[in-house]
């Protein structure tokens, strides 16, 4: 076991990020002045104020006029809105009355309202007005049973369960709580009335559009969404400690094995999702879905029925708040709303500061859900494989990357090759999901330099990639590893890739063999990210250099490529007689908004071997390389 956050940690992570969301309230509300941003921090100071907090995040008078806002003020719908999910009763997205209304508008509110109405006596609020509210809308014709959005049955759980705290009918609430569960497992294996494709793949990848055939890009995979839903583990684990009784054995077996492939394929060792999503830069790194993203970890550690290694869960999910902490550190106030300066449809400030509502949220819902007393254990490494797509999620103490084989054109990487690698603490050490020469893999070059052959190339539907290591056995394809190794072939213009992969705890091995290459150039490429990064050559005698004009590896030991906040070192363990090194500029492309120089080796023979390994700093580098030599 590790030492993981308790309830004193919490609050003072709550307490920070409230210093970096003070300077949002103006005007009697936090701003921009949407609903769901003054729910977040309408929970946060309820959940303070029902422990006796004291810090920053405790805020009383506050949120006694966000609940008048979110009760009695114009939010609080008095018509429908235009569109498929316009309804009464219910909220709208803005305080002053306009915005959409949605699902998560509703969830958001009343879920945190609920947490008012607890604190009511300490925060002198009318809880019967409360209760009004979500009970009326909970019972409405737009939530109660059998109401669905797609399959997303998390938003449903929350308002029955709001709904319930606050005394609402617990038996009939608890009722339609376990129909929406065992609906949602019933369609996980086979299509759900109405829908055209099961909730889950074959091996517990997630379909976003049930309704939609299987090969729609948005059906690729979605880890936010994924995530969301499974975020339905948090109202369960309160449901149940209501009084509900539990899923039944066999529908809870599925669930086990669906949050299991969550936990390895959707998250890393550093607390952040390893994001591919069909959706593409409509949600790719977005803060504000990582924040609904984070329930899932929640609900796993909190609802041991339902998930195994809640252990685990709770360690990741504590780097989750670690890891916003530090972004929020370096911003000096409100992190950016999408990471990595990837681009997104939300790239505003209204998003940056939901995102860090709901992160804030968690954490004070982690405090009183008791995970301040509850074990955590860092996890093994751990792997995730999808045959049919072609996708496996890498994630260890160490580093985390992915290979994507598939991806439908929902965004513009993947390939057989590593689409991204950070390091054990979420830094980008090699890039976040270019393409060559923005990305690793072989390059195959004509003479004049025109690319004709390269690994790292996407595929619309069939995999291109293959497990070795371990032996597939019943799905979900996900756990811990010790050995795991795949391969992947790519052909093109007469030219064969092949590339396999080793991954070891702390590093990576490829190894690359191209068949009919003759008389063409062969290029390893390592990328590396941001503006001052730099790529350096270290000799037998432990001389560094900068990799400037074209190097000969003859005396070259390893290399090291310092990126921006992180980095790596390259050791090729064959294949470097008679090869040279150099370095490319390489243009920012919107899946590598942010490219350094990348390493170019240049094979003589058709075969190379490399090792790779995260290492920040020069000190780092040298420990790591002699290891891996």
């Amino acid at each position: 076991m590790t030492t993981g956050l308790d309830d004193a940690a919490y609050w003072a992570h709550a307490d920070r990020l409230q210093l970096a969301l003070d300077a949002k309230w103006r005007n009697g509300a936090y701003q921009p002045a949407m609903s769901m941003l003054n729910a977040n921090m309408l929970l946060t100071h309820a959940a303070a104020a029902l422990v006796g907090h004291t810090g920053p995040a405790r805020q009383d008078e506050r949120a006694r006029a966000l609940v008048e806002h979110l009760c009695n003020g114009p939010s609080w719908a008095r018509q429908p809105a235009s569109g498929k999910q316009g309804h009464v009763p219910g909220w709208r997205g803005e305080l002053a009355g306009g915005g959409i209304q949605h699902l998560v508008v509703d969830t958001e509110i009343a879920w945190a309202l609920s947490y008012a109405w607890r604190a009511r006596d300490v925060l002198g609020v009318d809880g019967d007005l409360i209760a009004n509210r979500i009970i009326s809308t909970a019972t409405g014709d737009f939530w109660r049973w059998p109401a669905l959005r797609l399959n997303q049955i998390n938003w449903y759980a929350r308002m029955y369960v709001a709904a319930g705290v606050v005394g609402g009918d617990r038996e009939d609430l608890h009722d339609q709580l376990l129909k929406q569960l065992r609906r949602f497992v019933d369609g996980a294996k086979k299509p759900m009335s109405g829908a055209k494709i099961a909730n889950l793949g074959p091996s517990y990848r997630f379909h976003y559009l049930p309704g939609w055939p299987e090969h729609h890009k948005y059906n690729l995979d979605s880890a936010e969404y994924a995530n969301i839903v499974c975020g339905v583990l948090v109202p369960y684990a309160v449901a149940r400690e209501a009084g509900m009784q539990p899923l039944d054995s066999t529908r809870s077996a599925v669930i086990r094995n669906w949050s299991e492939r969550v936990m390895c394929g959707y998250w890393t060792h550093a607390g952040y999702l390893n994001w591919d999503t069909g959706l593409g830069f409509k949600r790719w790194h977005q803060g504000k879905k990582l924040g609904l993203s984070q329930a899932a970890l929640l609900g796993m550690a909190v609802a041991p029925e339902l998930a195994r290694n809640g252990n685990w869960a709770k360690h990741m999910l504590d780097r989750s708040f670690e890891l916003f902490d530090r972004w929020t550190e370096r911003a000096g106030g409100v992190p950016p709303a999408n990471a990595f300066g990837v681009p997104s449809i939300d790239g505003n400030e209204s998003s940056a500061v939901l995102a860090a509502a709901r992160v804030q949220s968690n954490v004070a819902q982690a405090a009183l859900l008791g995970l301040g007393s509850k074990p955590s254990e860092e996890p093994p490494p751990l792997y995730a494989y999808d045959p049919d797509v072609g996708r496996l999620a890498v994630t260890t103490p160490h580093y985390n990357t992915a290979v994507v084989g598939v991806n439908r054109q929902a965004f513009p990487y993947g390939g057989i090759e590593l689409a991204r690698l950070f390091d054990g603490r979420q830094e980008v050490a090699g890039g976040v999901g270019g393409r060559p020469p923005a990305a690793f893999g072989v390059v195959v070059r004509e003479a004049s330099g025109t690319i004709i052959a390269a690994s790292q190339r996407s595929y619309q539907d069939d995999s291109p990639l293959d497990l070795l290591a371990p032996k597939l056995t019943n799905p979900p394809h996900a756990g811990p590893f010790t050995s795991l190794r795949v391969r992947g072939k790519v052909e093109r213009n007469g030219i064969t890739i092949t590339t396999t992969h080793r991954f070891a705890a702390s590093y990576i091995e490829t190894a690359w063999d191209v068949d009919g290459a003759s008389g063409k150039r062969v290029e390893v490429v390592f990328p590396s990210w941001g503006s001052k990064a730099t790529v350096s050559a270290v000799d037998r005698s432990g001389a560094r250099r900068a990799v400037t004009g074209t190097l000969s590896l003859d005396d070259i030991e390893w290399f090291h490529i310092e990126s921006e906040h992180s980095g790596y070192v390259v050791v090729i363990r064959s294949g470097a007689t008679k090869a040279t090194a150099s370095t490319r500029a390489v243009a920012a492309q919107s899946s590598a908004p942010n490219p350094g120089p990348t390493l170019a080796v240049r094979a003589s023979g058709s075969s190379i071997v490399a090792r790779v390994a995260p290492a920040p700093t020069a000190a780092q580098a040298e420990s790591i390389a002699a290891r891996l030599v």
